[in-house]
């Protein structure tokens, strides 16, 4: 297999094995009423249901860093695929809630892994002034995903049963994992000048321990941490579960057209992703775009909090802003792989990934939380407002975080692992 094949074959099923997780990830919301029919669920067991997965996500962050980082992409990159489709088959098979819950917790054990490697992937196989690019294609892959599981989705429930969905999905997300175990291959030496020190840290004797030190000491990743969950955290929150009570009890739009105006919030983090990707490595800057999403995402959340909720065009223009400062993202994983070596990487990225899920999932508690404790006392109009506070002050804590980044220059190819021998293994 030539380079080019290697590279486009490589990508292309992690890739796959990406779209079919991010379908996974927001399939349940999508087919809740015909599995509350199935099992007899309330709302808030079929909530819990949904939750499981970003729970189990954002816990295997680090140990899935660390896999990554010690054995290589093939092989875990297999088997967190294979782990997503057994949770596909295992939600479609389940004769009762509790095993049904397994389902979407074996997904995001999966997926944890799957997102640490396809991130890892592209640092290995994209030299620097095409990471933010690929990061940005990466992204939108993930946004299509997504986007499938919604109209997409509902369009399929009218044709065929939600079980036979997620068991033909489960199938083919079982072979999608094998073909990764068998086809992948990383790049070496007469491949990619950086491959030589893109080794495993098993080979470079990184120790776990010591793994952990450089990236636990380092500012700036705890920096690009706070601003992604400033932006991102937050709009997956409302993206995945409280925006269309907002844009519905608050804003006076019917229920079908909420859930289309969160639908359309995401085609501008899609197309901004690749956007911004491709931007910020042709002007060499990071920070900017980091900057800029976070203004806007802060500009944003001060709307929702301060201006008349009497047009509906407000809030559909506040979440296409929110959708879009979300796509700095990807500018977000370039300057986590830019600032620390890459046999550190994987972790690197897991920490900061975990620390934009566990926002995620702060947010639609607190917020539920918040509602509760001000309803009966205001308005719903006002309880909806009052506890857009939460998430306003994280993109403010975030904004200021951005102001602090480092720029990291991307256009510099700058040695920045130690020298190592031997060529990379998978």
């Amino acid at each position: 297999m030539n380079i080019s094949m290697a590279r486009h074959v490589s990508y292309g099923l992690l890739a796959t094995a990406f779209f079919i997780g991010f379908f996974n990830r927001f399939a349940p919301a999508s087919f809740s009423l015909p599995i509350s029919r199935s099992f007899g669920l309330s709302a808030g067991e079929i909530g819990s249901l949904a939750a499981t997965h970003f729970w189990v996500y954002t816990l295997m962050q680090i140990p899935a860093g660390l896999i990554v980082d010690r054995i290589g992409i093939r092989l875990p990159a297999a088997a967190g695929t294979l782990l997503t489709g057994v949770g596909a088959l295992t939600l479609g098979l389940a004769p009762t809630y509790p095993i049904a819950l397994a389902g979407p917790s074996l997904v995001g054990f999966g997926m944890s892994i799957v997102f640490v490697a396809m991130m890892k992937n592209n640092a290995i196989w994209f030299e620097g002034r095409r990471f933010g690019l690929i990061t940005g294609v990466t992204l939108l892959v993930a946004a299509l995903g997504s986007m499938a599981a919604e109209a997409p989705a509902n369009a399929l429930l009218q044709r065929i049963d939600w079980r036979s969905i997620f068991i033909v999905l489960g199938a083919l997300t079982i072979a999608v994992g094998v073909l990764i175990g068998l086809l992948w291959r990383p790049p070496d030496r007469r491949w990619h000048p950086g491959a030589a020190s893109l080794t495993p840290s098993s080979e470079s004797g990184l120790a776990p321990s010591l793994a952990w030190h450089d990236v636990l000491r380092s500012p700036q990743l705890w920096l690009v941490l706070l601003a992604l969950s400033g932006t991102n955290g937050t709009f997956y929150a409302f993206a995945g579960l409280w925006g269309t009570q907002v844009l519905g009890d608050g804003f006076g739009l019917s229920g079908n057209a909420a859930a289309w105006s969160l639908t359309a919030a995401l085609v501008p983090y899609g197309l901004g992703s690749l956007l911004v990707g491709q931007l910020s490595d042709r002007l060499r800057t990071r920070k900017t775009f980091v900057l800029a999403a976070s203004l806007l995402n802060a500009l944003a959340w001060a709307a929702l909090l301060f201006a008349p909720w009497s047009h509906a065009v407000l809030g559909l223009a506040c979440f296409l802003a929110l959708g879009l400062s979300s796509a700095q993202v990807v500018v977000s994983f370039a300057v986590v792989k830019e600032s620390v070596s890459a046999n550190i990487v994987g972790l690197a990225l897991a920490l900061v990934n975990m620390g934009v899920f566990l926002t995620t999932a702060v947010v639609q508690m607190g917020y539920g939380w918040a509602l509760s404790w001000v309803s009966g006392s205001v308005t719903p109009q006002t309880g909806l407002r009052t506890a857009l506070w939460l998430p306003a002050i994280i993109s403010f804590a975030g904004l200021a975080a951005a102001v602090w980044i480092r720029e990291t220059h991307p256009a510099r190819e700058r040695a920045i692992a130690r020298p190592m021998r031997g060529v990379t293994r998978d």
